[in-house]
C-alpha cells in the first residue's frame, strides 16, 4: 500500500514538471514582451546616455538573445537562484522570504473565514432545497462570484472604517505608531503570541479582519455550490434512503452517512480555493498595502523589473501543484473508493 502510494506521488510529481516547464516558458515569454526598457528604468541618472544603458543592458543579461537568456535563467533557477530584484538590490528568494509569511497569514484567515460560512449554509441549502433560504444562498454565491474580489475591500473599508469607524485603518499589518514584535517567525500573530503580548496578537488579528472577510466572500461561492451539490447528491443517493427507511434519526444520517461522503468533492475545491487565495490576493494586498509577495510582483511588474514577477509566477504554479497533490493524498485517506491519479 505504501510502496503503491509512493508511485502515484512520484507520478503525479512527474506529470506536474512539463506544466511547470510550460508556465516557466511562457512567463518569460510574456515578461519580456511587455513595453519599457528595464536598462532606461534603471538607469543611475535621468539624462543617462547609450553608453550608460547598454552597459546596464550587459550587466543584467539584456544584449543577448532571448534564447540565450531563458537557458541562462534555467541553469540559474536549477542553482536555486532566482536572481536579483533590481528595487531592492537583494535576492529575490531573499525577498519573497520576508514577505511570504504576510502572503499566507492572510490567505489561510481568509480560507478559515469562508470555510467556516460556506459548508454550513451549503449543508442547510441541501436540506431544506428549493426553499427561500436555498434561494438565498444561491442568489448570495453567484452575487460573490460575479463581483471582483477589490470591490468588496473598498465596500467592507467604506462601511466599517470609513462610515461606523469600528475597523482598525486598512494600511499595513500593524496600527501607525505601534513597535511590532521582533520578526521571529515572519508571522504576525505567531510573533506576538511568543512574546506573550495579547494586546498586540489582538491588533494582528483586527488588521487581518478585512482583507481576509474580502478574500473569503469571493471564496465562498465555489465552496458554497460544491457543498449544496454534493450533499443533494449524498441525500439522494441510495444508502441515505435505506438508512432513512431502518428508522435512523435525521440528524444521524445526516451528520454520520451524508456528510462524510459528501465531503470528497468538497475537499478537493478547497484546495484549489486555498492555492487560488495565495497566488490571487494581488488586488487584496494592494488595496490594504498589505506587504506581501502579491503587492511585491505589482510593484516589480510596474517597475519593469523581471525577476521577482518571474519568480512569482513560478512559486504560485508549484503551490499549486503541491496543494492539489495534498488534497489527493487526503482524499485517498478519506475515502479508499478514491483513486490517486498519476
Amino acid at each position: 500500500m505504501r510502496h503503491s502510494l509512493a508511485r502515484a506521488i512520484l507520478a503525479r510529481v512527474w506529470s506536474a514538471v512539463p506544466v511547470l516547464i510550460g508556465v516557466l516558458i511562457v512567463t518569460f515569454v510574456l515578461i519580456r514582451a511587455l513595453p519599457g526598457d528595464p536598462a532606461i528604468q534603471y538607469a543611475t541618472s535621468p539624462g543617462a546616455g547609450p553608453e550608460e544603458i547598454a552597459a546596464i543592458r550587459r550587466e543584467m543579461g539584456l544584449d543577448r538573445s532571448v534564447v540565450e537568456q531563458f537557458l541562462i535563467y534555467v541553469g540559474e533557477i536549477l542553482k536555486g537562484n532566482f536572481g536579483h530584484s533590481m528595487q531592492t538590490g537583494q535576492p529575490v528568494l531573499a525577498d519573497f522570504a520576508v514577505r511570504l509569511p504576510a502572503t499566507i497569514e492572510l490567505a489561510v484567515m481568509a480560507f478559515v473565514m469562508a470555510v467556516a460560512v460556506s459548508l454550513p449554509l451549503g449543508i442547510l441549502a441541501a436540506i431544506f432545497r428549493h426553499s427561500w433560504f436555498d434561494q438565498l444562498c444561491r442568489v448570495l454565491s453567484s452575487f460573490a462570484a460575479a463581483m471582483p474580489v477589490f470591490f468588496f475591500g473598498l465596500l467592507l473599508i467604506y462601511i466599517f472604517y470609513f462610515r461606523l469607524g469600528v475597523a482598525s485603518e486598512p494600511i499595513g499589518r500593524w496600527p501607525s505608531m505601534i513597535i511590532p514584535p521582533m520578526p521571529i517567525t515572519g508571522f504576525a500573530t505567531i510573533d506576538a503570541l511568543m512574546e506573550g503580548d495579547w494586546q498586540l496578537f489582538g491588533m494582528a488579528l483586527a488588521k487581518m479582519v478585512m482583507p481576509a472577510a474580502s478574500m473569503a466572500i469571493f471564496a465562498v461561492a465555489p465552496l458554497l455550490r460544491m457543498m449544496r451539490g454534493a450533499m443533494i447528491d449524498a441525500l439522494d443517493s441510495d444508502y441515505v434512503l435505506a438508512s432513512r427507511a431502518f428508522g435512523l434519526s435525521r440528524a444521524r444520517v445526516i451528520l454520520r452517512y451524508a456528510l462524510p461522503n459528501a465531503m470528497l468533492p468538497v475537499l478537493a475545491t478547497m484546495g484549489m480555493v486555498l492555492s487560488t487565495m495565495l497566488g490571487a490576493n494581488v488586488m487584496i494586498e494592494k488595496l490594504f498595502s498589505w506587504p506581501g509577495i502579491g503587492a511585491y510582483a505589482v510593484n516589480s511588474l510596474i517597475a519593469v523589473d523581471y525577476a521577482p514577477v518571474q519568480a512569482f509566477v513560478l512559486i504560485v504554479a508549484v503551490i499549486f501543484v503541491l496543494m492539489t497533490l495534498v488534497i489527493d493524498v487526503i482524499s485517498a485517506a478519506v475515502d479508499p473508493r478514491y483513486k490517486l491519479r498519476g
